[in-house]
């Protein structure tokens, strides 16, 4: 099955932040600070993907386990990995906020 690489970018956020941000991992936590990033370039929005979650979901339990900020070899989408420091309150929007610090859309 293809996936545009707006999805692709979309897991970016995704993978092991499902853990991370356990409190506020709505749908939306993830979706709407993306979109308003891409609105503010011109680049059309991005929608939830449950295959793409899923998928992103179950790397994150996988690394749980050891917390190794290791990406995931051979699978169809690639991530990107946030970290935050033990005690923080970390959320979705966090997360999303330190990837596109990096990210050029």
């Amino acid at each position: 099955m293809a996936y545009s690489s707006a999805k692709l970018a979309f897991l970016s956020s995704l993978a092991l932040t499902a853990i991370v941000a356990a409190a506020q991992n709505s749908p939306e936590d993830f979706v709407d600070p993306h979109n308003a990033a891409r609105d503010d370039v011109g680049v059309d929005p991005l929608t939830w993907d449950d295959t793409v979650a899923a998928y992103a979901q179950s790397y994150a339990e996988h690394r749980q386990g050891d917390c190794a900020l290791v990406h995931s070899q051979g699978g169809p989408y690639g991530e990107n990995i946030f970290w935050g420091s033990a005690g923080g309150d970390w959320s979705a929007v966090d997360a999303v906020k330190s990837w596109l610090k990096i990210c050029t859309i």
